[in-house]
């Protein structure tokens, strides 16, 4: 299991947060966040991928593509392709025809890179019928009040990346404790789990706070040279 953060812990640029992470030898990986592409983000992307290569040998990376999807979406796989192992995108809120030949282009140019999301309200069971990876979200599926159980039964040896957090007060993204039900119903399947798995918090107190409740939970440990260890 590869243990990743995403590209924004503490306010700043993916540059600031990736040099940031390079002192936590227990973050292994950092997820790229993209979830809009405007000409600024765009701007950003050009300046700072030598820094982010430069990283390479430090960090996975992975790449969270925008929402909604859209041709010119293109050109963030094609700056970043050296660089990330996968990318993670959303269902569509409309036009499942549109959006599954723009991914089937990008599949046969690209290959199987791109693992789909479930997210509220979006069609996922009908396009997960026929995909190769998944993304688990922990936050979207207990917002949704879908089964855990149910979802990795039909999906679990195609889940490559999970993305774990909890809720509070019906807001996701938030770091939880050790004795969360569904935390405890999770923990079978990663402990087997060889993917990814993304804290996907946007703050780095947030990140201590589920690396303590892994560590509680047993799926992490301590080394005491510099922290927790896998």
């Amino acid at each position: 299991m590869t243990l990743t953060v995403p590209s924004y812990v503490i306010p700043g640029t993916y540059g600031e947060n990736v040099a940031f992470l390079s002192s936590r030898p227990e973050i292994q990986g950092v997820e790229l966040l993209f979830y809009i592409f405007d000409e600024s983000t765009r701007q950003l992307l050009h300046q700072e991928l030598k820094l982010l290569r430069s990283y390479r040998d430090r960090f996975t990376y992975s790449v969270h593509l925008p929402d909604p999807l859209e041709q010119r979406h293109e050109e963030i796989i094609e700056l970043t392709r050296d660089l990330a192992g996968s990318y993670v995108l959303h269902p569509p809120e409309s036009d499942l025809p549109g959006f599954r030949k723009l991914v089937q282009r990008w599949r046969s140019h690209f290959g199987e890179i791109f693992l789909l999301e479930n997210l509220i309200g979006r069609e996922f069971h009908i396009l997960a019928a026929d995909w190769d990876g998944l993304c688990l979200d922990i936050g979207h599926l207990l917002l949704a009040g879908q089964d855990l159980s149910r979802f990795l039964n039909s999906y679990g040896p195609r889940i490559r990346e999970v993305h774990l957090h909890g809720l509070e007060k019906e807001t996701d993204h938030r770091s939880f404790g050790a004795q969360e039900p569904w935390l405890q119903e999770l923990l079978p399947f990663l402990r087997l789990f060889e993917g990814t798995l993304n804290l996907e918090v946007f703050s780095i107190s947030q990140v201590n706070t589920i690396l303590a409740s892994l560590l509680e939970v047993g799926l992490i440990t301590l080394d005491r040279r510099w922290g927790f260890a896998r």
